[in-house]
């Protein structure tokens, strides 16, 4: 719901009467920090039926028995939280420093796990060469998924009516872009979940492996569906209806890969290399976002000035390619899923 309300707000598609335009985006960004207080609200009354999740290393109740950290070392965690928030702001306001932490973490990152790795036995070790796989692969989905922060905003701005459903409905092109996948994932996970246990009751269920491969061959096609604009354009508008329809099939990618994901990560890591792995599982999403941008800048730097018809070419053009290159990334995953199999050691 924000992510169509704001952006509806601050464009003037719903609300415009009451609003002047030069407090529309104020209100807009004011109305997402209520949403998230409503959210922390929410999350202070709900807390209690959480159970042992989230409890800190050392709680009596924790799941996972470790010694206690002394509380100056929990308070620690959060002003070095705090602390990172201006660093992070200098990062988005000067790039090249966002540029040199992204050449900078993932190695280092890596070179403590190699080291983790000397430490466990061999099995565990096939199991994080295992992981490293899925993560590996996750960039390269998350690279070509996040767009939609991107170039698809971008396209959906310029090159998008906005008829819905045939004409049935007026909504603003970048709202149906920032919510319309959040609203697929809501309505299309309790059905995923059923079809895995569906599936798995008739020992048909793929393994996490194939379910990976499966996430990139829909992702391709949700890509091919959005290259396929260019063909129902007029005078270089194309129809909202089947970029809808791309964000639809996209996100059956997404669900065949990012739950699954989150899940073999602990799965396949020892208890004390949990939280790293979790860590570089969530980094990889980063670097995908951050090879994301990149994408997306070459596709704005290509068209500088061009008329609709050429933007809408360039842009689906690159699109078609970023198809190709996702069912290429599915195929092999799919290729190489035995010998990944076999680092799994029975891990599904």
């Amino acid at each position: 719901m924000g992510g169509y309300v704001c952006v509806a707000i601050g464009k003037g598609y719903m609300l415009n009467d009451v609003i002047a335009e030069a407090h529309r985006w104020n209100i807009a960004f004011g109305l997402a920090a209520v949403g998230m207080l409503v959210s922390l609200i929410n999350f202070y009354f709900t807390e209690r039926h959480l159970g042992p999740i989230g409890l800190q290393p050392g709680h009596p109740q924790a799941i996972v028995k470790t010694k206690a950290l002394p509380k100056w070392a929990e308070y620690l965690v959060y002003i070095g939280t705090l602390g990172a928030i201006p660093l992070i702001q200098l990062m988005v306001s000067k790039t090249q420093y966002t540029d040199y932490f992204m050449y900078t973490i993932g190695p280092l990152t890596l070179l403590y796990l190699f080291y983790e790795m000397t430490k466990v036995s061999k099995e565990e070790r096939h199991k994080l060469i295992a992981a490293l796989v899925f993560i590996l692969f996750s960039i390269i989905f998350w690279g070509i998924y996040e767009q939609s922060g991107g170039s698809l905003s971008i396209f959906a701005a310029k090159n998008l009516n906005d008829t819905l459903l045939g004409g049935l409905l007026h909504m603003d092109p970048n709202g149906v872009n920032n919510s319309g996948g959040a609203l697929f994932i809501i309505a299309l996970a309790p059905l995923f979940g059923i079809l895995w246990i569906w599936l798995s009751k008739r020992k048909l269920e793929p393994n996490t492996i194939i379910k990976f491969g499966l996430g990139f061959i829909f992702l391709g096609l949700g890509y091919y569906v959005l290259f396929s604009t260019r063909f129902f354009a007029v005078e270089g508008i194309a129809s909202l209806d089947i970029f809808t329809l791309a964000l639809l099939v996209i996100t059956f990618g997404e669900l065949c890969l990012s739950p699954i994901g989150l899940s073999i990560m602990t799965k396949l890591s020892p208890v004390k290399l949990q939280g790293i792995m979790m860590g570089m599982w969530f980094l990889a999403s980063a670097y995908g976002q951050y090879v994301a941008g990149l994408i997306g800048a070459n596709m704005a730097e290509a068209k500088e000035g061009s008329s609709l018809v050429e933007q809408l070419l360039v842009y689906t053009e690159s699109y078609k390619d970023l198809g190709l290159y996702s069912l290429i990334a599915g195929l092999v995953l799919i290729v190489i899923s035995p010998w990944i199999k076999k680092l799994m050691h029975g891990v599904n």
